[in-house]
């Protein structure tokens, strides 16, 4: 028989016994295929995948809790698989019984690793007198909701929020807008210059060592396409601007502000 293999909108969901033991654990004898059927499985997973995406010969593919359900990782874009008999569904792997979306939690433990590697001194901080939270922000210093965030700092620092800032500059590398961002960076006063930035004035034109085009590239690669693109320090990304009261709430530090 052909094998199937669909990308449609599908979700893998499982009873909650079957989803107990952690992200990308191995599983069971109890709850999984012998290793001999697993490492069939796999193989089969990742020649299906290559039909699609010829270079996911390097995707990591491992067994999860769910008997013949598989995470695949592709630099941080994770999907699941299940596999039975000839057929092989693509989705997402929820835990009934937690609510929880096992997939976004993949996704936001990788989007840490990713954003903790980064050192601050790659970064134009913000930072409150006590920091209780931060976020990172994937900025632009001419997106007019880059703008209208950079407005609310205060507010967020107040609450106890850190905001680090990364540079996307959506026009590319060497840009007009990248040249501001440099600016910026080279100056003496990174916050000041920011601020007046994001203000609308052009910053003098400078040049130095610096990691615009760097961190550009990771937020390519950790699917940026918008700005601003705020990460929360557990990994939850909110693709575009949020007020400042919103995101205080959602950060768990209504109570504080």
């Amino acid at each position: 028989m052909t094998k199937h293999l669909s990308f449609t909108l599908l979700f893998a969901i499982t009873v909650a016994y079957a989803l107990v033991i952690g992200l990308g654990d191995a599983p069971t004898a109890a709850m999984a295929a012998s290793s001999k059927e697993a490492s069939d499985d796999i193989r089969r997973v990742r020649t299906e995948l290559q039909k699609m995406i010829p270079s996911a010969d390097y995707a990591e593919i491992v067994a999860t809790a769910a008997d013949g359900v598989y995470r695949i990782d592709l630099e941080g874009s994770y999907a699941f698989v299940y596999v039975d008999g000839d057929y092989v569904l693509f989705g997402d792997l929820y835990d009934t019984a937690r609510k929880i979306n096992i997939g976004d939690q993949a996704r936001n433990a990788r989007m840490v690793e990713v954003i903790n590697a980064v050192p601050t001194t790659k970064m134009i901080t913000f930072a409150p007198q006590k920091t209780e939270r931060y976020i990172t922000v994937f900025t632009d210093i001419d997106c007019g909701y880059c703008r209208k965030l950079h407005n609310e700092v205060a507010q967020l620092n107040e609450a106890g929020i850190e905001v680090r800032y990364l540079a996307f500059p959506r026009s590319g590398i060497g840009n007009a807008s990248y040249n501001k961002y440099v600016s910026v960076w080279c100056s003496d006063d990174q916050q000041s210059a920011m601020t007046a930035a994001k203000a609308g004035q052009s910053p003098a034109p400078l040049s130095c060592e610096n990691p615009i085009a760097e961190s550009y590239k990771l937020g390519q690669r950790v699917g940026v396409t918008g700005t601003p693109t705020i990460i929360f320090d557990d990994g939850t990304v909110v693709p575009g601007y949020q007020p400042a009261k919103l995101l205080i709430e959602q950060l768990g530090l209504a109570d504080k502000s």
